[in-house]
């Protein structure tokens, strides 16, 4: 939306205004199991509309069974967007609930430890966090796009050799790039950050321009491209990595289609030797069991300045941990470690 000059300045003038939720799974024996969900009103419609009628009274064991009905059953108006984040949200309350039954966290359900912690980079343009990274990689989120001409790149370029310069030459800085850019314009981008050792660029089309994508490929660049944040399910992944223009698969577990398939995301990016770095993987508990569980994903993504209290699931939930030391790991408290602990949010 950057293109268009009444929406330039900042997501929040354009984006949705839907109320967040949380999505509970209860059985006959008492064990209920949570996960936040965004939509509001029209993810309360997916839930109690239709999908519930699948789902009560069947085995939450079942789980491989429950997601498949619920991705068929979902075809006519789904495949991707809301109906995609309703599913993720469901199969992620469903492994809260076999890991409470099981009393074990979900990561052993997922095939156990595969390390004790994960790396973490910090998303953030604050200077301060930049001087006080305690040893986290940055990325930045890049203010100017093809819109902003010559100008606005010269601009990006300044932002990001004031962090290299702030950082140091060992600390990894990324670009967030939010499907912003064009062909043209991210080939400039990244000929031009390769000086200053940028690791990757993130998002830098968007997400259907899969031909787009094939073209970065054929680019020589010690840069590597990130994508995967608004791409839903393993046949979306598929298509993505048969570009050869990605090197990092970044699925949302929230969005994607939850653990189940972020799980067949992450074997199918090791297929092909790719890292599985999750969007915004350090502030959800199901990725961080995801993360832990899964040989391709060593880091994870922390947003220091979160918003905690500005309509987000995430006040009315305790047990995300925080990063200590350039690490984190998930809760080991039975299911995936969160409980729901205010009042004010809408339940679906």
């Amino acid at each position: 939306m950057s293109i268009y000059p009444p929406y330039h300045s900042e997501r929040a003038s354009w984006n949705a205004r839907f109320a967040n939720g949380l999505v509970t799974v209860s059985t006959d024996e008492g064990v209920h199991g949570i996960s936040p969900v965004y939509g509001g009103d029209a993810t309360r419609a997916i839930v109690e509309q239709h999908l519930s009628r699948l789902l009560v009274g069947q085995d939450p064991w079942d789980i491989e069974r429950l997601w498949d009905q619920m991705f068929r059953s979902t075809l006519p108006y789904g495949r991707k967007g809301l109906p995609l984040m309703v599913i993720s949200a469901i199969d992620n309350a469903i492994w809260d609930v076999l890991g409470k039954a099981a009393g074990v966290p979900v990561y052993q359900l997922l095939g156990g430890s595969c390390r004790e912690s994960m790396r973490v980079y910090q998303t953030t343009n604050d200077r301060e966090d930049w001087t006080n990274n305690e040893g986290f990689g940055i990325k930045l989120a890049i203010p100017f796009g093809p819109a902003d001409g010559s100008d606005g790149l010269k601009k990006n370029l300044e932002l990001v050799k004031a962090c290299r310069d702030t950082v140091g030459p060992d600390v990894d800085i990324m670009l967030d790039c939010y499907m912003a850019f064009d062909v043209e314009y991210a080939r400039r981008v990244i000929d031009q950050v390769a000086a200053f050792g940028v690791r990757w660029v993130e998002e830098p089309l968007p997400p259907d321009d899969y031909k787009g994508y094939e073209r970065l490929g054929k680019i020589d660049s010690p840069v590597s491209v990130a994508t995967g944040e608004h791409e839903f399910t393993r046949w979306g992944f598929v298509t993505l990595i048969e570009t050869g223009g990605v090197q990092i698969l970044q699925p949302d577990v929230g969005w994607v289609g939850g653990l189940s398939e972020a799980r067949r995301i992450c074997v199918l990016g090791s297929s092909y030797h790719l890292m599985v770095i999750p969007h915004a993987g350090g502030l959800q508990a199901a990725a961080l069991h995801l993360m832990k569980s899964q040989v391709n994903t060593p880091i994870a993504e922390w947003v220091r300045t979160w918003d905690r209290s500005a309509g987000r699931p995430e006040p009315a939930i305790s047990g995300i941990p925080d990063p200590t030391g350039g690490v984190i790991s998930p809760s080991n408290l039975p299911g995936l470690g969160i409980e729901l602990v205010q009042s004010g949010m809408e339940d679906a």
